[in-house]
């Protein structure tokens, strides 16, 4: 499972252009920016031995506990870039100003080296900088972006700085650095799977992702200047003030899971919109998500809905048996679910059994645990289910299924596309998802760093197919490129595309997309 909101930072830039001139001080005057002096009060600070020790116990745990460590990355590559963060680190010790390490240095540099596993899952959190910021009451960039190949475009301002020409417009550049710099030193803090780039330009789309990372990368100010392109041509240079951590909050809160179902009778087409396949580890939710989807079908039969059209844009994954689920309606055969679960002697001295208590609930009758405890280290266990098989195969979908995918389906969403894929069951649309098609990874654990208390996330459970090894996603069998200038203005593009093709004569506006 992929969490849905990531708790990014990274690694702390020494541009001292940003403590000089313009953006040091206020746009009314001489005022030192609260933002800058927010920043450096906020910064925890470590002993470079602190973090040396850190490093070397994380490349131990990754050994001993992900379930292909050299899927994408060859051994001595990695090792190699830990041996050089740790070597670099050596050089400040005993150093009277500059031995201290910054939580953020530390985090980007804990970042950038398990990025080079090419996991998606697999991802590093450290917030009490961040914390501490906030409290100072600094402020934040006040815009989310849209970006595709590379430009970045605004997509929502929080700081209501500016008018309704400039949503849509392509922003090339923010006080005074290059928009394409700034998300070229963002991309390497992210993990993605095989390195996958769209799924890297869909993570910072996420407002909550930019945002920490831009205040990680350059010191914060008050406001920022932007300067933009806007639909006809012109250039256009302003200042926009900055927002709290509260505002990016609200603007990031994560509504919960949503599902959906529209149907347009007079075209037999339905729209099913999943945001997530997650739900909390209880009965009571997975009846629920459970007889959603048994309502939903049984009104698609009765309907005698013709075309179906599963949303998964956005969905980042979530349980396996909720993905598996969905796929018994509109496969034409029932699909046993695998995973293989690596034993590890980190994953056996886990006091916290989360996923695990799950599997046992759900997937294997026998203990999965004890499967697990009794496996030689470094082993892979095989956990399978039929519990998503359906009772009745006369509620299955019989149509047209077309499933609609972007660079933020991923996880157990995009195991849903794949599966699609494979067996058949549905045209793929939209964009490439964000996973491998050759391989999947999940079941994260949480890993502490004794000395920092740097968390990362391990992914524990991998799901490969031999046949394919290629560094690729899902390509869809019609691809769809959306408008960003009207997805600003509230539209959703790509769906009016997808329900022309489907219908033939749908209105672009007949079903709006998460109310946007």
């Amino acid at each position: 499972m992929k969490i849905t909101t990531l708790f990014l930072s990274a690694f702390i830039l020494a541009l001292t252009v940003w403590h000089t001139g313009t953006y040091a001080q206020t746009q009314a005057g001489n005022t030192p920016v609260r933002s800058a002096d927010a920043y450096q009060k906020s910064l925890v600070r470590y002993e470079a031995e602190t973090c040396i020790r850190d490093l070397r116990q994380l490349e131990a745990v990754l050994k001993d506990a992900h379930p292909c460590l050299y899927c994408f990355v060859d051994s001595l590559t990695l090792h190699r870039a830990f041996a050089v963060a740790i070597t670099d680190l050596e050089k400040k010790q005993g150093v009277a100003d500059t031995g201290k390490v910054t939580e953020n240095e530390f985090l980007g540099t804990v970042r950038r080296l398990i990025a080079l596993v090419q996991d998606g899952h697999l991802y590093a959190e450290s917030n009490e900088s961040l914390v501490n910021y906030v409290a100072e009451r600094g402020r934040f960039f006040p815009l989310s972006l849209a970006i595709e190949s590379g430009a970045a475009f605004i997509s929502a301002d929080y700081s209501a700085s500016l008018d309704s020409s400039a949503s849509g417009s392509e922003l090339l550049a923010v006080n005074g650095v290059k928009t394409a710099d700034i998300l070229a030193k963002m991309l390497p803090m992210l993990t993605a799977d095989a390195d996958l780039e769209k799924a890297k330009w869909r993570q910072l789309e996420n407002v909550f992702t930019f945002d920490i990372l831009y205040w990680s990368l350059y010191e914060p100010t008050d406001t920022f200047q932007i300067t933009y392109r806007t639909a006809d041509g012109l250039e256009r240079s302003e200042y926009i003030k900055g927002v709290t951590g509260s505002t990016i909050n609200l603007a990031n809160a994560d509504a919960g899971a949503s599902r959906r179902l529209v149907i347009d009778k007079a075209n037999a087409t339905a729209y099913l919109d999943i945001n997530t396949f997650y739900s909390a580890e209880s009965k009571r939710e997975n009846a629920t998500y459970e007889k959603f989807l048994a309502d939903a079908f049984r009104q698609l039969k009765k309907e005698r809905i013709e075309n179906l059209v599963i949303d998964l844009r956005d969905n980042p994954g979530g349980l396996v048996h909720n993905a598996y689920k969905l796929f018994s309606y509109v496969s034409p055969v029932n699909v046993e679910s695998r995973v293989m679960v690596k034993s590890s002697k980190f994953l056996k001295e886990q006091k916290k059994s989360s996923f695990i208590e799950f599997l046992l609930k759900k997937i294997s009758r026998q203990s999965y645990a004890a499967r697990l405890s009794k496996a030689p280290f470094g082993s892979l266990v095989e956990v399978s289910s039929k519990q998503h098989f359906l009772r009745k195969n006369s509620t299955k979908f019989t149509g047209k299924t077309y499933v609609l995918a972007n660079g933020a389906t991923f996880s157990a969403a995009s195991m849903f596309v794949k599966l699609c894929k494979d067996y058949g069951a549905g045209v793929i649309t939209g964009e490439e998802n964000a996973a491998c098609q050759s391989v999947s990874f999940g079941d994260l654990v949480d890993f502490r760093m004794p000395s920092t208390a740097v968390k990362v996330y391990l992914s524990t459970s991998i799901v490969n197919r031999e046949d394919d090894l290629e560094k690729r996603s899902v390509q869809p069998d019609i691809s769809l490129v959306r408008n960003v200038r009207e997805d600003a203005k509230g539209k959703d593009s790509v769906l009016a595309q997808l329900l022309t093709i489907v219908n033939k004569s749908t209105p672009a506006n007949s079903v709006a997309r998460h109310g946007k």
